[in-house]
């Protein structure tokens, strides 16, 4: 078979490995099937699943000189096999089939090798008679050889069948908690193919590694494990992806942010995982949570959803999950991680184009970005329960947290907090004893940074706040305010009630 040496097209590629090569062969010739071509598209026809059809009888359809290589390889072995299974002895077939003793229909366990050690004893049995037993006379050369001959070891063959376990009837429990039918449906080309243009309308189906660009997410999976011998991702905004149900979902979520929302309390999330699980765990009538922790109130639908709680528990008590810096304990290690990259790290991983700001999550990123693209009227949202209007969504959140819950006494002081944030607060800012904040210039130690860097600002001359009525200037924010409320009363009572109104108010004109 000739070799030839031309040079392929650049959307032509093996038909077996999907690689690129100057040395190739083709499988069907232009005018029809040749002495040469013809055995190409045989020998893949009989040893692969391709069938004629799915060679386009143009000279596209071709494969590499090394793929051809191990096809014509693998059809000499092929031919090797069947000649020696084709010579081979029925009857020594039959006779390795007896000697095993058993049916190939059959499962039995291989035999079990016992050897069993016959020994001489010096005791002289009781001769029998023969006519009294009905056993006949034995041969006198057997009896002969059996007198000279010491004992030997006999090996018996015992087969080793294990007993049958009898058959038990599972007995089903009833479970109040029904488990929801699998609504998977096996989609058509037509849907596959409606998905692919949804993915690629964003993000195109190209190989890191060669710059192939297939078609189909099928295709490129397919082609990484051929000729890369990889599993296949995607990478859209810097996340990879291999399967293509969550690059889909994504691709899905960046059209429309609100596609996986939950229609019971107005709650977003990123895939239909996170909405599915929202939904099992917070919106499940009070008569389906059957477990119930017995330390606090919670109570569960699922036995594995009270088991992790648990763990939490037990994570508190054991002090696990403490915070290095700040004493502070968490339920679990991921909740500590976060702690601690909020609170102590906090690194810069995304860096805005606009301001060069840095911030530590991709969240907070996004909400600044907003600030850009948006006018600050648009970005207000006003509450439902006091009409007060907030700077943003998170501003809104947070406040509206404060209306569903009560006032709230410490158990230190009794102070009465009007919610459970502002009782946070009150023991942090009135019963912490330590002081992790140290001047280096004194050694006077302060609660908060604040307090350290005002103290700071007595050594170093700093001007920190500048009254907004006159030019004095002062080193505490709270002399501040002491002082436009005593020496500006006019002023700051104007100030104050314009905040008020612009809170409470009616939204600007722009945002109705």
């Amino acid at each position: 078979m000739e070799l030839q040496s031309e040079q392929l097209v650049p959307n032509n590629c093996c038909f077996t490995c999907l690689r690129r090569s100057d040395d190739y062969l083709h499988i069907v010739s232009g005018d029809g099937e040749t002495s040469e071509s013809k055995p190409i598209a045989e020998l893949l026809v009989k040893h692969f699943w391709f069938k004629q059809a799915d060679f386009v009888s143009t000279s596209q359809s071709v494969i590499c000189q090394i793929c051809w290589t191990r096809v014509d390889e693998f059809h000499q072995f092929y031919l090797e096999v069947e000649r020696n299974h084709r010579d081979v002895d029925p009857t020594k077939a039959e006779v390795k089939h007896e000697v095993s003793g058993c049916s190939e229909d059959l499962d039995v366990p291989p035999p079990v090798e016992v050897v069993v050690k016959i020994e001489s004893t010096n005791e002289e049995e009781p001769e029998q008679d023969s006519e009294d037993d009905g056993q006949p006379d034995r041969n006198s050369e057997d009896d002969d050889r059996s007198e000279q001959q010491p004992p030997e070891e006999t090996t018996v063959v015992i087969v080793d069948r294990k007993p049958k376990r009898k058959y038990t009837k599972r007995i089903k429990t009833e479970n109040p908690v029904a488990k929801p039918k699998g609504t998977y449906q096996v989609k058509d080309a037509k849907q596959l193919a409606e998905e692919d243009e949804i993915i690629k309308a964003h993000v195109k189906y190209i190989c890191e590694i060669c710059g192939m660009n297939c078609p189909t997410f099928t295709l490129f999976q397919k082609h990484s494990k051929v000729a890369h011998e990889i599993q296949g991702c995607i990478t859209c905004c810097g996340t990879r992806y291999h399967k293509k149900v969550r690059l889909l979902e994504h691709v899905q979520r960046l059209q429309d942010p609100n596609c996986f929302k939950c229609d019971i309390c107005n709650k977003s999330f990123v895939n239909s995982r996170g909405i599915r699980r929202h939904k099992e765990e917070m919106h499940v009538p009070d008569e389906l949570r059957i477990y119930g922790c017995d330390r606090c109130p919670k109570r569960f639908t699922k036995k594995s959803q009270l088991a992790y709680h648990l763990k939490g528990h037990d994570t508190l008590d054991n002090e696990s999950a403490k915070c290095p810096q700040c004493e502070r304990t968490f339920q679990t290690e991921s909740q500590l991680k976060v702690h601690i990259k909020i609170r102590h790290t906090r690194p810069t991983d995304f860096i805005c184009d606009v301001c060069a700001k840095g911030f530590y999550s991709k969240a907070e990123f996004q909400r600044h970005k907003k600030q850009h693209e948006m006018r600050p009227e648009e970005l207000r949202v006003q509450c439902d329960i006091c009409q007060m209007w907030l700077k943003n969504a998170l501003c809104w959140r947070k406040h509206y947290r404060r209306h569903n819950q009560g006032p709230t006494a410490c158990d230190l002081c009794g102070h009465i907090s009007p919610n459970a944030t502002a009782l946070t607060s009150h023991k942090r800012h009135r019963h912490r004893t330590e002081r992790n904040h140290t001047c280096q210039e004194c050694g006077k130690q302060f609660k908060r940074p604040l307090g350290l860097r005002e103290h700071m600002a007595s050594h170093t001359g700093e001007a920190l706040y500048t009254c907004s009525f006159c030019d004095k200037t002062f080193n505490s924010n709270a002399n501040m305010f002491s002082h436009r409320k005593k020496m500006h009363p006019k002023e700051w009572l104007e100030q104050r009630t314009a905040q008020l109104e612009a809170q409470r108010g009616v939204a600007p004109a722009s945002v109705q």
